[in-house]
Formats: C-alpha cells, sequence, structure tokens
C-alpha cells in the first residue's frame, strides 16, 4: 500500500510543471512577455510544443523497450527527471526578449519530464492488481490536481508575504513558477525511490539492455497485425490526446489575451479549473474499474469537448457565439456559481460563463488522462508493459506537432487565435469517433 501511494505521489511531484509552467502562468508570460506579442508569441509557442513534441515520439519507444529489456524503472527515472528539474530553474532567466534561451530550456523541461512518465506509467501494472488499477491510476490524478492547486496557492500569496516587491528583478513573480516547480518536484518525488518496489534488473549493460530493446521493439512493429486492437487504440488515443494537448497549450492564453486578464488573475481561473478534478479523477477510477476504461474515456471525451466548445463560445462582445454582450447583461452574474466568482475578481457575465464551461470541461479532463493510462494496462500482456507505454507515448506525441503547429499557422494566417481552435475540436471529435473500434481486452504476446 505505501509503494502504490508513493507511486501516486510521483504524479503530484510533477503536476506543476505541467500545469503551471506549461499551461497557465509561464505560457501566458512566454507570450505576453518574452515574445512581447500576443499572436505572434502564441505561433512561437506552438512551434516549441511542436519541436518537444516530436523529440519525445522518436525516443520513447526506444526508452520503454530498453526498460523492459533492463528490468528497473527507477534509474531512468531519477535521471530524466533531475534533467528535467534543472530546465525549469533555467525558466528564472527568461527575461524579455530572451526567447531561444527560453525555447531551449522549455523544450529540456518537456522531453525530459515525459521521458520520465514513460517509467513512472510503466510501473502502474506492478503497483496495482486488476481489480484497482482504474482506481489507483484515478487517484493518482487526482493527486496531480491536489498538487497543482497546492502550488498555485503558494505561488499566488508569495507576494503577500513580501516576496518580489521592487528590489526583486522585472516580472520575478511570473519567472518563479520554473524554480517553485523543481523544487516541488524534487521533494515529492522521493517516496517513490525510498517505498515502491521495482523491477530486479535483469544484468543487462545500458548498450545491451537498449538493444534488446530495440529488437523487442521491431519485432512488435513487424506483428503489428497481431496486436491491430492495440493499435487502433493508440492512434484514436493520438488523436484526441493531440486535441487535449491543444487545449492545454494555448486555452489560458487564449483566454487571457481575450479578457485583459492579468497573471495573476490567470493564475485563479487555474485554480479553480484545477480544482474540480481533484474530486471527479478519484470518481472516475471507480467508475473506469466498474464499466471499463474505454466506456470511461468515450462519456468523459465527450463531455471535455462540449466543455471546450462552450469556453470558447463567450468574449467580452459576445456569449455562445452568437448572442451580442449588451451594457445590462454585462453585470448580470450567472446563476448559482456567479456569486463564488464575484470574489475572486470574475465580476462580468462573459468571464463567468467562459469560467463556467472550463469548470465543466476539467471535471472530465482527469478521467480521460486517468482511463487512457489504464488502459494500456488494460490491453498489455505482462512481459510488454513498458514497451507499450513506450508506444503509448510515442503515438501521443508522434503527431503531438501537429496540433500546436496548424494552430499556429492557422493563427498566423488569419490573425484570429479563437478560430484557431476549430483545429482543435476537429482532433477531439476524431479520436472521440476512432475509440468506437477499440475493443477492450488484453491482447497475446506474439511468438518470436
Amino acid at each position: 500500500m505505501l509503494g502504490a501511494v508513493s507511486w501516486t505521489l510521483f504524479q503530484l511531484a510533477g503536476s506543476p510543471y505541467f500545469v503551471m509552467v506549461n499551461i497557465f502562468v509561464f505560457s501566458a508570460y512566454f507570450q505576453k512577455v518574452v515574445v512581447g506579442d500576443y499572436v505572434r508569441g502564441q505561433v512561437i509557442w506552438g512551434d516549441i510544443q511542436a519541436l518537444a513534441g516530436l523529440l519525445v515520439a522518436l525516443c520513447s519507444p526506444i526508452l520503454g523497450a530498453a526498460a523492459d529489456a533492463a528490468g528497473p524503472r527507477k534509474p531512468g527515472l531519477a535521471i530524466f527527471s533531475i534533467i528535467s528539474c534543472l530546465g525549469m530553474v533555467a525558466l528564472w532567466f527568461a527575461e524579455p526578449g530572451a526567447v531561444l534561451m527560453t525555447g531551449v530550456a522549455l523544450v529540456i523541461c518537456a522531453v525530459f519530464m515525459e521521458f520520465a512518465f514513460v517509467y513512472h506509467n510503466a510501473m502502474l501494472p506492478d503497483v496495482s492488481g486488476d481489480h484497482n488499477v482504474g482506481w489507483l491510476s484515478g487517484a493518482a490524478f487526482s493527486m496531480d490536481y491536489l498538487g497543482s492547486v497546492t502550488l498555485f496557492l503558494v505561488w499566488l500569496n508569495l507576494p503577500a508575504f513580501g516576496l518580489f516587491g521592487a528590489d526583486w528583478p522585472a516580472n520575478a513573480h511570473e519567472r518563479s513558477v520554473g524554480v517553485l516547480s523543481a523544487a516541488w518536484f524534487a521533494v515529492f518525488m522521493i517516496p517513490l525511490f525510498v517505498f515502491t518496489p521495482d523491477r530486479p534488473s535483469s544484468h543487462l549493460p545500458l548498450f545491451k539492455a537498449i538493444g534488446a530493446g530495440l529488437v523487442q521493439l521491431q519485432g512488435t512493429l513487424r506483428r503489428v497485425g497481431h496486436y491491430r486492437n492495440i493499435a487502433t487504440y493508440f492512434v484514436s488515443r493520438a488523436i484526441y490526446a493531440d486535441g487535449m494537448s491543444g487545449v492545454f497549450v494555448f486555452l489560458a492564453g487564449f483566454l487571457g489575451g481575450t479578457f485583459g486578464w492579468s497573471f495573476e488573475k490567470i493564475g485563479l481561473y487555474a485554480l479553480v479549473v484545477l480544482t474540480v478534478p481533484i474530486f471527479s479523477s478519484a470518481i472516475a477510477g471507480y467508475i473506469d474499474d466498474w464499466i471499463g476504461s474505454k466506456r470511461t474515456i468515450q462519456i468523459s471525451l465527450f463531455m471535455f469537448t462540449l466543455g471546450v466548445i462552450g469556453s470558447l463560445s463567450t468574449t467580452p462582445d459576445e456569449y455562445l457565439y452568437f448572442y451580442p454582450v449588451t451594457d445590462d447583461i454585462r453585470v448580470q452574474q450567472i446563476p448559482y456559481l456567479g456569486a463564488l466568482l464575484a470574489p475572486l475578481g470574475f465580476t462580468t457575465f462573459p468571464e463567468q460563463l467562459s469560467l463556467a464551461f472550463s469548470m465543466a470541461g476539467s471535471a472530465f479532463v482527469g478521467p480521460v488522462l486517468a482511463s487512457s493510462r489504464t488502459m494500456v494496462a488494460r490491453l498489455s500482456p505482462p512481459p510488454m508493459v513498458a514497451e507499450l507505454y513506450g508506444l503509448f507515448n510515442l503515438t501521443g506525441k508522434a503527431t503531438a506537432f501537429v496540433v500546436p503547429y496548424l494552430v499556429s499557422r492557422v493563427t498566423e494566417a488569419t490573425q484570429n487565435p479563437r478560430l484557431a481552435f476549430g483545429v482543435v475540436v476537429i482532433f477531439l471529435l476524431a479520436g472521440l469517433i476512432g475509440m468506437s473500434f477499440v475493443r477492450e481486452e488484453r491482447a497475446v504476446k506474439a511468438d518470436a
């Protein structure tokens, strides 16, 4: 039990990077301050994410297959985590105009954090049983959002303790998210290395393990017909994961630019949105063990897509795409939630409506992500777990550059960031359709 809890804590450890750096605070800071132009910043941010996704796609399957050949996951997990932490610390030096340096640091963070989570995901079947794999995966995502919310609250309140005053460098508060995320990661990853059991070593030297992993990976790819159901799942998941990544990468920057929010207000938006899946992820884990991963993914992905469409439907001048925001409507409060959101600074009807849709969609983010990971454990032959999680990461990243690239190009061509989100919605719907062709059944390893 202690080993399983420690495994979930690793996800709590890494969550602030994904949320505070990659999605909310630093992404908006990069676009608005480091680049200095919201539209051009969205283009460059998308290109950075595309490059990182391509590198992860090329390397993840090799690393996963090598891990299966070598046995233990912890050595690679430690190396990749440390390098990622160094990249996060480097973000402190992201001054206005330092686009190249900041871009390199962001790529290092993204690539090595994804490598670390290939190994972390591969440990899931070893720390759970078939009866609770969905619950444990969901619980880890609850810890994920709990960690994000906790560090967000710390970050938002640092100025109240006298930090980041006039004696500090410009934008020190925003730049600090990398250092804070690295420190949090370094502390909360420790229990996994102390308490979570690892697989025994095969005693293969590093390069022989990589070679053996490559041989196994080549064999798997040659027998893709035998693993057709897994391949169908990976392709479908790749499509909707690309769409979800587009939401994570661009939505906060888009809403911040649309409504003219400060960085602190973007942080409050993130805090509200991230609180919801703390509860929904764990509940969805129970549902996953009850109705299965496939059905949980389908229901949750559909609801997430509706939330995204709704969140994009409202600007300061219109709501639900077609209705103008008059002066009378602007000062109204949405029912029930309005009284809770107004004290946080979201005082206008358009802000509250967009945030309400974001909250509805966020309730289903954790369930989609948790059940997507659980699905691999349910489909994988036991000797191929890390390899298939590597391929899971590959298919999640092989085309991950496509959505950021397309969003960047559409934004560049139209100068309309909102219109570019149509790309994201198309990918979400296509992935949802693809899941209807997947069967939830464990594969048998093909004969050599």
